[in-house]
């Protein structure tokens, strides 16, 4: 139990340190926003890219591993958006895609990638990147299609590729991890100047990330859409870790620290790109960004819950 403590206390730290900052006008609006944007769109791209490219791939496909993700993921996606017809029967289905979309997408950058990464160490590298490496590209090319399905009545087949084409071109994460699978294909890896200068600034993501998040919550009303807030945490903070490790553990009995890793990046909070997709489509805006506040504070619980669990595999210092 100690030793899951000293995995996520220095997390919730610095989270807690950058809501104070913001708390007391050390941070404004304005420069948590900076702070977000070099994550995504410098650093987090760095560490990314260099990771996939590092990563040794397996010669063949772990399906177990896949399947016990994306397939928990999308049923989350489905259960949710198929209870949400009853529970929020007067929203807009526009709305229900959000929400269905906010039960099941991880925060794999802010929190996910910073947690698995000091609890299991270089051991988690694989599974870990193997599910990052594919996970943007999947699940906003379902998300843009769920959406644009429910604007419009009359959908019209010729813009879905460009609006996917146009969603997936601003987004740096995406493009680094693609660009990431790619160079590591071609097998030339990484020279030892671009390899040091990758991983420098790799390095100021994940605690920029955290100060981020803190920032974040300081400035989301958490009383906003309570109730939406509180199905999606639900689905995403319970039901889908639970499904994620049922599977990976007694489905396809994968190695421990798969099961680990696969489990606690699937138990993260809802990411914040839900945000980015209901302030896009103008639909469920509150509900999103009181999920992504809420989620990432009860998570604190349920994050440590696994980390109890996984705690014979642990990296001590």
């Amino acid at each position: 139990m100690f030793t899951s403590l000293g995995v996520i206390a220095p997390v919730i730290a610095i989270i807690a340190t950058g809501f104070l900052a913001a708390i007391f006008g050390l941070f404004s609006a304005q420069q948590v926003a900076t702070m977000n944007r070099i994550v995504f769109l410098i650093a987090a791209p760095a560490l990314l890219f260099r990771n996939v490219v590092l990563t040794q791939f397996p010669e063949l496909i772990p399906w177990g591993l896949f399947i016990s993700y994306y397939g928990a993921m999308f049923v989350c996606l489905a259960l949710s958006l198929v209870i949400s017809l009853v529970v929020f029967a007067k929203r807009r289905q526009a709305e229900r895609v959000i929400i269905a979309f906010g039960s099941c997408f991880s925060n794999t950058v802010m929190l996910g990638i910073p947690i698995i990464l000091t609890a299991f160490g270089a051991a988690a590298s694989l599974p870990l990147f193997l599910i990052l490496a594919f996970h943007g590209l999947l699940v906003f090319s379902v998300g843009t299609f769920l959406l644009e399905l429910s604007t419009r009545p009359q959908i019209d087949w010729r813009r879905l590729g460009p609006e996917f084409v146009r969603s997936m071109a601003s987004q740096q994460i995406i493009i680094a991890l693609l660009a990431g699978v790619v160079w590591n294909f071609t097998g030339i890896g990484l020279t030892p100047v671009v390899d040091q200068f990758l991983a420098l600034l790799g390095q100021s993501a994940i605690p920029l990330a955290l100060l981020a998040v803190g920032g974040l919550l300081a400035r989301t009303p958490f009383r906003a859409s309570l109730s939406g807030a509180a199905y999606m945490s639900v689905f995403k903070l319970v039901l889908m870790p639970i499904m994620v490790f049922a599977s990976a553990r007694y489905l396809f009995d994968l190695p421990p620290i798969w099961v680990a890793s696969v489990t606690l990046l699937s138990a993260m909070p809802t990411g914040v790109f839900t945000s980015v997709f209901a302030n896009r489509y103008q639909a469920a805006e509150q509900e999103a960004s009181s999920a992504i506040a809420l989620s990432s504070v009860a998570g604190i619980v349920t994050i440590s819950a696994w980390l109890i669990i996984f705690q014979d595999l642990i990296v001590t210092p």
